[in-house]
């Protein structure tokens, strides 16, 4: 079972433009809204490569009801807990002429102790051996990454294999608190936030990466946008070079790399096929418009043209 647990759901807004114009008035060529968070979009990608996660996580409101509702709709098991306060909005401007997306992300409620404690237990009764527990996006107010850690040390000791894809204070909250999740996975900016590197180049990614492997991670995987991903494992190292695509929105490519990734290591249990899979998702998702995710027969369409390289084999550097 893959469980992917939603703290801080969101309705994604995305706006778009000719040319983004600083302190000047932007006239609106089009208006989406989807439903989302990491751990939302994650259960969503995971739908199209098919594969049913259950999601799990709060559910705050009215709007919180009706993600839940949706989800339910479309396929995916949940599990959430209801919240007092309204879901965040997270407002995404496409610049059209450069290809270029300003995020602009809400906080979201803030959390009761007693809401956490519930939603902890529940992620206990739901965690089996061999699993995967799916830790993924911002943690809302107060922001205590202890939920975090509470969770990876409670699936370490079930057995069930744990990621983690979240930003600098948090990685470094659950490892100075002596959690280790099975798979990092961080992009080029998280990665340089948090190992206070330049990273400029494939080399960069993976010197870096090294020295998270070292401080007790075994898998991680950096994505670098066009220039692909990279994965240090104890399987070996791995540079992923995906097909070029026209590049409708990028919003949610990481979401759905992440998705793959874990999918294809269920299905098929070894590195190259899942970055491969990978790999397709995230493309096909920067193929949709605003924060639309990915469909299933667009990645079966771009999993020929991925191509990913062992640099590496295993205990070799």
């Amino acid at each position: 079972m893959i469980i992917t647990v939603a703290l801080n759901p969101a309705v994604d807004q995305t706006v778009e433009v000719d040319r983004l114009a600083r302190a000047d008035t932007n006239r609106v060529l089009s208006m989406r809204f989807d439903i989302g968070g990491k751990g939302i979009n994650v259960a969503r990608a995971l739908k199209a490569i098919g594969y049913e996660a259950l999601a799990v996580g709060f559910a705050p409101g009215i709007q919180g009801r009706q993600i839940v509702d949706q989800l339910e709709d479309s396929g995916i098991g949940c599990d959430f807990v209801d919240v007092p306060g309204e879901v965040r909005t997270n407002i995404t401007i496409l610049d059209r002429a450069n290809h270029v997306d300003t995020q602009l992300a809400l906080p979201g409620p803030t959390l009761a102790p007693e809401s956490v404690a519930q939603l902890v237990d529940r992620v206990r009764q739901r965690i089996r051996a061999g699993g995967w527990l799916v830790l993924a996006g911002s943690i809302p107010p107060p922001g205590d990454p202890s939920i975090y850690i509470d969770m990876i040390n409670m699936a370490t000791e079930r057995y069930c294999q744990t990621v983690l894809d979240a930003d600098g204070p948090v990685i470094e909250a659950v490892l100075s608190a002596g959690a280790r999740p099975t798979l990092l996975k961080l992009n080029s900016h998280q990665l340089a936030r948090f190992s206070h590197m330049t990273i400029e180049s494939v080399d960069d990614a993976i010197i870096a990466a090294r020295r998270l492997q070292e401080r007790g991670i075994p898998n991680v995987v950096v994505t670098l946008g066009p220039e692909g991903a990279i994965a240090v494992t104890p399987e070996g190292e791995f540079r992923v070079q995906p097909s070029r695509v026209l590049v409708v929105s990028a919003v949610g490519a990481g979401d759905a790399f992440l998705s793959g990734l874990i999918g294809g290591l269920v299905r098929h249990g070894t590195w190259a096929e899942a970055l491969t899979l990978a790999s397709a998702a995230a493309a096909a998702t920067c193929m949709a418009p605003g924060t639309q995710l990915c469909e299933h027969a667009g990645i079966e369409q771009l999993l020929p043209k991925q191509h990913v390289d062992r640099l590496v084999p295993a205990g070799a550097h």
